[in-house]
C-alpha cells in the first residue's frame, strides 16, 4: 500500500482530501487527544503510533459509506505515507473551525 501512496502526487491528494470536512465532534476529539497527550498536531503526525490514532479519529468521523469503502487500515497507511500533507490538511481544518466559531461569536455579541 505504501508504494501506491508514493505514486499519488500531492496535488491529486490535495484535491481528493479537500472533498472531505472534519466534523465538529472529530475536531473536538482531536483537540482533546492532543491536549491529553501534551503534543501538537505536527508531533502527533511525525510518530507512527500517534499518527495512526489521529487517522482513526478522522476515520470515525467519515460517513458510513466512505468508511466501508476506505478501511481504517488504508486510512492509517495513507496518513503515515503522506504525513506532512495530512498534518497541513488537518491543521487547516482545525484552524478553519476556530475562525468560524470566533466569527459566529463576534456576530452574536451585542
Amino acid at each position: 500500500m505504501l508504494s501506491v501512496c508514493k505514486h499519488i502526487t500531492n496535488e491529486k491528494v490535495s484535491i481528493m482530501i479537500k472533498q472531505f470536512e472534519i466534523n465538529p465532534l472529530v475536531k473536538k476529539q482531536l483537540r482533546t487527544y492532543l491536549s491529553e497527550n501534551n503534543i501538537d498536531l505536527k508531533t502527533a503526525m511525525d510518530t507512527e503510533e500517534t499518527n495512526n490514532e489521529v487517522a482513526t479519529l478522522v476515520h470515525q468521523g467519515l460517513p458510513g459509506m466512505v468508511r466501508k469503502i476506505y478501511s481504517l487500515e488504508k486510512m492509517q497507511t495513507f496518513f503515515w505515507g503522506k504525513k506532512d500533507l495530512m498534518a497541513e490538511f488537518v491543521a487547516a481544518r482545525l484552524d478553519a473551525a476556530d475562525k468560524k466559531s470566533k466569527k459566529n461569536l463576534s456576530n452574536n455579541s451585542f
